[in-house]
């Protein structure tokens, strides 16, 4: 702050106090680590705030309408930046991209526009990185402490105390490939989905190695034929990693587990002018689950998870309305499967008058009402959680469950 025509400056910074300047070029940097840590789509920042949030760092004052400029600047210049090397080059220096939220959009007068940083991993991309390493299988306790922390830090700057031991035990080497594999698929798609290309995937299963039967071994499926993909999106469920594509030429989605995908390569360009064969439009099947956020669309993953909860098929074609029922205390266990977009109504089917719940009290029970899933994915919920839930419509999906419940009976073993 100013004092007696003379700037006061923190014990800190007494290197520099022969030269200000130095930390006048700091704004930029500073501030949007601010926007980074402090602000977000859901509480954007001032230039008068963000201002007094600089003063405070540097012990200097910062004119609200200088880093109001600046921060104007930065927004124009990512605007009108038509040459796409020039803006991948500045969003990878600034680590992702200022939004201005005006005051036109909230339809408020006499408010300062406000500002946020998005990085260019948003929160649902981070999320879904710390879930892959949270349900790796080959990963320590230790290591996936570890890489979460990093992962968060490097995106939002989010505080990370330092472990007494920086490096984590080492994986098996087995396992230690099997992870890398998955990062690097998920940074090859990501790149692809972001910039719009297409690519040629070599998909893999499990199989065994006859000369080692103690490991699994990921065989590739279609080495001599890639597929050729159209991607859109990756989602992280129930403890996977999904990429949600096309085949070439067609509109009907497909899943692949990205831990069994071997590789992936972008699919190379018939024209010599373009470096990537360029993606095909979003189907129209995919419309209703992508949002348009500030000029940016944006897969709304949770919505789709409530449709598709297996990730097992995919497909407007099929979809219908199905009716469940189960004891009042689970229904959690549905809601886990296919989200909030249910309806509950009362008991349908005769249950013992006399059974108590989990309390002691009378037990309850409710039938639940989906009214959009998809067949396929409700037939397999049905069959994985039979000891909890009980089809009772359509009559179609009550005869194909009692046939793979009684299919699954007929090949256990006698008990002896």
């Amino acid at each position: 702050m100013d004092t007696g025509g003379k700037r006061s400056v923190p014990a800190d910074y007494e290197d520099y106090t022969e030269d200000l300047s130095f930390l006048k070029m700091l704004e930029i940097p500073l501030l949007i680590r601010i926007l980074k840590e402090e602000a977000s789509e859901e509480h954007p920042m001032s230039a008068a705030l963000i201002s007094d949030r600089l003063s405070e760092i540097t012990g200097l004052e910062h004119s609200e309408k200088t880093v109001l400029r600046k921060l104007q600047r930065l927004v124009d210049l990512q605007n009108k930046i038509d040459d796409s090397v020039l803006e991948k080059h500045l969003q990878l220096s600034l680590g992702g991209i200022m939004i201005e939220i005006s005051n036109r959009e909230k339809g408020v007068k006499h408010i300062q526009n406000r500002y946020y940083f998005k990085p260019l991993l948003d929160r649902s991309d981070v999320d879904m990185v710390c879930g892959t390493i949270t349900s790796n299988r080959y990963l320590s306790v230790k290591e996936k402490e570890y890489l979460i922390a990093r992962e968060k830090t490097l995106c939002y700057g989010e505080k990370y105390i330092q472990d007494s031991n920086p490096f984590p035990e080492k994986p098996h080497p087995v396992q230690k490939q099997l992870s890398e594999q998955v990062l690097k698929n998920v940074n090859s798609l990501y790149d692809a989905i972001r910039e719009k290309y297409q690519v040629d995937v070599i998909y893999g299963f499990y199989g065994a190695d006859p000369k080692r039967y103690l490991h699994p071994a990921l065989l590739a499926k279609n080495e001599s034929r890639p597929y050729h993909l159209n991607p859109y999106a990756m989602i992280w469920n129930d403890g996977e990693y999904y990429l949600l594509a096309t085949h070439r030429g067609h509109t009907n989605i497909s899943h692949f587990r990205i831990d069994r995908i071997v590789t992936v390569q972008p699919a190379a360009a018939e024209d010599d002018a373009a470096k990537n064969r360029k993606r095909e439009p979003l189907p129209d099947s995919l419309r209703p689950f992508v949002k348009r956020i500030h000029g940016r669309e944006e897969f709304q993953a949770e919505r789709y998870t409530a449709v598709y909860p297996l990730m097992a098929i995919f497909g407007e074609e099929d979809l219908c309305e199905a009716v469940v029922e189960c004891k009042a205390n689970a229904i959690g266990v549905v809601i886990d499967y296919f989200g909030m977009d249910l309806r509950i109504m009362p008991p349908v089917l005769d249950h013992p008058s006399n059974e108590k719940d989990i309390n002691g009290g009378v037990q309850h029970y409710v039938s639940i009402r989906l009214p959009k899933a998809q067949y396929e994915n409700v037939r397999g919920f049905c069959l994985l959680q039979h000891s909890i839930v009980t089809v009772v419509s359509p009559d179609r999906l009550v005869f194909d469950v009692k046939e793979g419940l009684m299919a699954s009976v007929e090949k256990l073993p006698e008990i002896r």
